[in-house]
């Protein structure tokens, strides 16, 4: 079955890799249990065994995340990653774009689309990217995380 929205593995996981740092009390995947703070860091070894992902996956989801200044992270004994800010300031706009980049509506080029000089479904295009956006910045990863 095709899908209209595609969500990549990368967000997919970044998305849950996320709301286990922004959960502020025990958190439990199976059998892992994740107790996070403001003073706990979360190993990604720990993480990628629970969720079936090589560590070099979540290595590099992370180094994303840690260049946007979503989480921080810390080496050696009782290391890992946690939120550089509160789960409320974080929006999953962040989240996406810091894994994927811009989100860009479809484009309308007619070495592409013989239709791009007279399309009549551009303004639907535009409208839902519009919207994406919108939906995306006001949904906070502390309401994800609390789902």
């Amino acid at each position: 079955m095709n899908s209209l929205f595609r969500v990549s593995a990368k967000n997919h996981a970044g998305m849950i890799l996320m709301t286990i740092l922004a959960e502020g009390s025990d958190h439990r995947i199976s059998n892992i249990e994740y107790r996070t703070s403001k003073d706990r860091y979360v190993s990604l070894k720990d993480v990628a065994e629970e969720m079936g992902l090589s560590v070099k996956f979540l290595e590099e989801i992370a180094a994303a995340l840690k260049r946007a200044r979503l989480i921080e992270g810390r080496k050696g004994p009782g290391g890992g990653y946690r939120l550089a800010k509160s789960a409320e300031d974080i929006s999953a706009y962040d989240i996406v774009v810091a894994l994927e980049g811009s989100i860009s509506p479809m484009s309308c080029d007619k070495s592409i689309c013989p239709f791009a000089e007279k399309c009549t479904s551009k303004s639907l295009w535009v409208f839902l990217h519009k919207d994406l956006i919108k939906s995306l910045k006001k949904t906070s990863l502390k309401q994800i995380s609390n789902r």
